[in-house]
C-alpha cells in the first residue's frame, strides 16, 4: 500500500511514528547531541562566573629568626579583608590564600575597578551570546542544522584555545566575546536540530532526558575548577570538548524537518534510509521520492512573524514566558544566596536538584499538556512568593522565606524554562524555528539581566516588595498562558503559510483537514510502502 504524506501537515512526524517512538536512530542521535553538546555547554556558560571568582587574601609580617639566611615571613589572617584595605597595603606584604592560577591574580586585577573585573562576564552573556542566539538562529535555519552548529562549535574551540593562551585580560576578553558568540549562539539551535528528530508523542520525554545532561555538566565544571584550580586549564577543556563534538557531530545526518522545507530531495532520500537501517524495526521503503513542487523564501526569515496578527501576538505571549523565567530564575538565585560557602559547590548542588525537577517537568508536560503544566510551574512560583512574605526564622543559617526561595527556584522556574523550550519549538514552523526560538531566548537574557537591578530598587522601597512583584508577573503570566495554543498532540509545521493554518489545531486529524480545506500550496510528497 502507497501512501502519500503532506509536507504541510505530519509527514516527518508520521514517519517517525512509524519508525517507533523510541528508535535506535532517535536514540543514538539524542545520546550523541545530549552527551557531546549539552555536557559541554555549562563549561562554556559557568566558566566566565568561575574564573572571575576573587580569590582570598593574607597579610603577612616580618619574623625575627637567626637559622634562616633568607628573609622570613609569617602569614595571618588580615584584620581587614575589604579591597581598599588590601589595595592600600604595599603589595609585598600580602599574597594569595590559595596556590591555584587564578585570572585575577595572574594579570593583577583584584585593585583595578571592580566594574573593569565584572566585564568578563558581562561580555560574554551581551555582546558575545546575545548577537551569538541571533546569528546561529539565522544561520541554522538558512544552511541546515547541521552546517549551522558545526561551524559555529568550530570558532567555540578556536575562541576557547585564544582565551587559554591569553597574555593579557584585553586579549581574554575579546576570545571571551567570541566565545559567546560561537557556543552560546549554539545553546537553543543544538536543542532544535535535536528535537526534530523525535516524534511529538516523546518530544518532552527527550528534552528532559537531553537536559540531564546539562545537569551533569554543570556538577562537573564545578567539580573541575576547584581541583583543577586553573582558570586556562578549563578553557582547554572547552578547546576539546568542542573539538570532539564537530567530529562526532560529521556522524549525525541534517534535520529531515529542515531539508523537506528547503527542498533538499537527494539529501532528505539518503537520510531516511540511513535512518531506517539503524533501527532494528524496518520500515519497507520500496520507494522514497520527493519532488518539489513549489519554493519560497521563509528560511530565517524571522519578518515573516509580522505579517500575521494571531502569529505576532501569540509569539508576543511566548516572548513573555521567557522574559518571566528567566527573570525569576535569576532573582530567586540571588535571594537564596550561597548553600554552601564555597561557589563551587553551589553550581555543583545547583545541577544535582535541577535534574530530578526537569524529569518531573517532562513527565507532566506529555500527559498533563504544556499550558496546563505551565500553570502550575507558575502555581508553585506564586506559593513560594507569598510565603516568602513572612520572616520566620527555622536555624542560625535558614529560614522558612530562603527555604521557600529555592523551592521556587528549583521546582518552578528551571522546570519553567523546559516547558517554554518545548512550546516554542511547536508553535514555530521549521522554516523560521531556530531564529524564532533564538529570538525568544534573547528576550529571556534580558529578563535575567534585570532582575538585579528590580530587587534593589524594590528593597529601597519596601523589602519585601520583590515578592509582590512576582506574584503580579506570575497572575500576568498565567493570564497569557491561557491566551496561548496548546502545542500537545500537535506535529511540527514546516513552512509560516501552513502554520498560519493551522496555529491553533491540536489534534493530528484536525491539522490534516484544514490543510484540505483551504488548500494549503503541497511543497513535496513523500511515498512510503508499507
Amino acid at each position: 500500500m502507497i501512501t502519500s504524506i503532506n509536507v504541510l501537515n505530519n509527514e516527518v512526524d508520521e514517519l517517525y511514528e512509524r519508525m517507533g517512538n523510541t528508535a535506535r536512530s532517535t536514540c543514538i542521535i539524542i545520546f550523541l547531541i545530549s552527551l557531546f553538546g549539552e555536557m559541554c555547554a555549562p563549561f562554556g556558560v559557568i566558566a566566565p562566573i568561575l574564573q572571575t571568582e576573587v580569590p582570598g587574601v593574607e597579610c603577612l609580617k616580618e619574623c625575627n629568626s637567626t637559622v634562616l639566611t633568607e628573609p622570613c615571613v609569617i602569614a595571618y589572617p588580615c584584620p581587614n579583608t575589604s579591597r581598599e584595605y588590601i589595595c592600600e597595603l604595599p603589595r609585598e606584604s600580602w599574597r594569595w590564600n590559595n596556590s591555584g592560577r587564578s585570572l585575577i591574580s595572574e594579570f593583577n586585577l583584584y585593585c583595578k575597578n571592580p566594574l573593569y573585573v565584572s566585564v568578563a562576564q558581562l561580555i560574554f552573556f551581551i555582546p558575545g551570546m546575545a548577537i551569538g542566539l541571533i546569528f546561529t538562529g539565522y544561520l541554522s535555519d538558512k544552511i541546515g542544522r547541521k552546517k549551522g552548529n558545526m561551524i559555529m562549535m568550530s570558532g567555540a574551540c578556536i575562541a576557547s584555545l585564544g582565551m587559554g593562551f591569553s597574555v593579557s585580560f584585553e586579549m581574554f576578553l575579546v576570545f571571551q566575546a567570541f566565545l559567546g558568540l560561537t557556543l552560546g549562539g549554539t545553546m537553543v539551535t543544538r536543542v532544535v536540530w535535536m528535537l526534530e528528530f523525535v516524534a511529538e508523542s516523546v518530544r518532552a520525554y527527550a528534552s528532559a532526558i537531553s537536559a540531564q545532561f546539562f545537569c551533569i555538566g554543570t556538577v562537573l565544571v564545578a567539580v573541575a575548577d576547584f581541583y583543577l584550580q586553573d582558570w586556562r586549564l578549563l578553557d582547554f577543556i572547552i578547546a576539546v570538548y568542542s573539538f570532539i563534538y564537530v567530529l562526532v557531530m560529521v556522524v549525525v545526518p541534517e534535520s529531515p524537518h529542515w531539508l523537506v522545507t528547503n527542498q533538499k530531495t537527494d539529501e532528505l532520500n539518503k537520510v531516511i534510509k540511513r535512518l531506517n537501517n539503524m533501527n532494528t524495526k524496518k520500515i519497507s521503503l520500496e520507494e522514497i521520492k520527493v519532488v518539489p513542487v513549489k519554493k519560497h523564501n521563509e528560511s530565517g526569515n524571522i519578518c515573516l512573524i509580522f505579517s500575521d496578527v494571531r502569529t505576532f501576538t501569540t509569539l508576543l505571549g511566548i516572548m513573555y514566558q521567557w522574559f518571566l523565567a528567566s527573570f525569576l530564575y535569576y532573582a530567586f538565585f540571588n535571594l537564596a544566596g550561597l548553600i554552601s560557602g564555597v561557589i563551587n559547590w553551589n553550581i555543583a548542588i545547583m545541577g544535582i536538584l535541577e535534574g530530578p525537577c526537569i524529569l518531573m517537568a517532562g513527565l507532566l508536560t506529555t500527559k498533563l499538556g504544556r499550558k496546563v503544566t505551565l500553570f502550575i510551574m507558575l502555581g508553585v512560583i506564586i506559593l513560594s512568593s507569598m510565603i516568602s512574605l513572612f520572616d520566620v526564622t527555622i536555624t542560625k543559617d535558614w529560614d522558612l522565606r530562603r527555604i521557600f526561595t529555592l523551592i521556587g527556584s528549583k521546582f518552578g522556574t528551571g522546570p519553567m524554562f523546559f516547558v517554554i523550550y518545548i512550546l516554542t519549538l511547536e508553535v514555530l514552523p521549521t522554516s523560521i524555528r531556530s531564529i524564532g526560538m533564538s529570538t525568544c531566548s534573547f528576550i529571556g537574557r534580558l529578563g535575567a539581566g534585570t532582575a538585579p537591578l528590580v530587587i534593589k530598587l524594590c528593597e529601597q522601597a519596601f523589602s519585601n516588595l520583590h515578592y509582590v512583584v512576582f506574584i503580579g508577573l506570575c497572575v500576568v503570566g498565567i493570564v497569557v498562558a491561557y491566551l496561548l495554543p496548546e502545542t500537545k498532540g500537535t506535529v511540527l509545521k514546516q513552512t509560516f503559510s501552513s502554520q498560519h493554518a493551522g496555529l491553533t489545531d491540536t489534534a493530528k486529524g484536525n491539522n490534516k483537514q484544514k490543510d484540505e480545506e483551504i488548500g494549503s500550496p503541497k511543497f513535496h510528497s513523500i511515498k512510503l510502502v508499507d
